[in-house]
């Protein structure tokens, strides 16, 4: 697990980031489907401040893995190229778009088709930036990490903890009865729960595949029984998550459980995220 906390700063970043962004997909579902008033669209407006004050946290935790903060300019200079610059700069325009859309949001001039046009738009560049995130880990040099499964994995975790916080957002101000339907509450149910499904099975299989692999000072199977542990918490606490937002869209101990759907979403994607840092393989000497 040395590995894994060397990482630390990034498993931050791959844990909050996405799942901050993820917030906004559930809640342009909740918009396209349910029908609020404007005393609790006001007060959605104002607790859509947590994801995305959660996704700044997370890019403030990628900074601090570079050797010096003063180097993140030079990562928009392979842009195209380079799959690391690639991440930077959808994350950057996520982010950038998600300020303007929160700004005007409080502001209360977001009405109607121009709230859900602009909701889409922000949802499209969050599902954008959770599989950038994923193909920058997709490198040759790391037998462990050449896998399609990347994007997956992230888009699974963007998702799942996407619900939970959207869930969280529409309890604490109110909003998670009869103004989000029934459809608003499936749509977000089918929000977490596929990304439920694509985390952790995207994580399990290629975590798993790394037992197959070695070089010639590195066994991937003693990795993998190290990480284990690890694993097999995170998986728990995301199936947790999903199973929290089950119970939030039932109508039960709203608050509470979404904050707890939020807490578990967090301690399993971070948990499933120190297990494939732990697997790391690079080629080496391969055998």
């Amino acid at each position: 697990m040395e590995a894994a906390f060397a990482e630390l700063p990034l498993a931050l970043f791959t844990t909050l980031a996405p799942a901050g962004a993820g917030a906004f997909i559930a809640l342009a579902c909740a918009f396209f489907a349910g029908s609020f008033t404007d005393e609790q669209m006001k007060k959605i407006d104002r607790m859509t401040l947590i994801p995305f004050v959660v996704v700044l946290v997370g890019f403030a935790c990628s900074f601090a893995h570079l050797a010096s903060p003063m180097n993140a300019i030079n990562v928009f200079a392979g842009v195209g190229s380079s799959p690391l610059s690639n991440e930077i700069v959808a994350g950057s325009i996520f982010v950038v778009v998600a300020l303007v859309y929160v700004v005007v949001a409080l502001t209360g001039k977001l009405q109607g088709g121009a709230r859900k046009g602009f909701a889409a738009a922000v949802a499209v560049l969050a599902v954008v930036f959770a599989c950038f995130t994923g193909m920058a880990y997709m490198m040759d040099t790391i037998l462990s990490w050449a896998s399609p499964l990347l994007p997956l994995e992230i888009l699974g975790f963007a998702l799942v903890g996407g619900a939970a916080f959207g869930a969280l957002v529409l309890a604490l101000a109110g909003a998670m009865g009869d103004s989000l339907g029934r459809q608003g509450k499936n749509l977000i149910l089918i929000v977490g729960g596929l990304g439920a499904a694509l985390g952790v099975l995207a994580a399990a299989s290629q975590i798993g595949g790394v037992s197959a692999m070695s070089n010639a000072v590195i066994s991937g199977a003693d990795l993998v029984a190290e990480a284990l542990p690890v694993l097999i918490i995170g998986i728990i606490c995301v199936l947790g998550a999903a199973g929290a937002v089950f119970v939030v869209c039932l109508g039960k101990g709203s608050v509470p459980v979404a904050g707890l759907a939020v807490v578990l979403a967090l301690v399993g994607i971070f948990c499933l995220r120190l297990a494939f840092y732990a697997t790391q393989l690079s080629v080496g000497l391969a055998c």
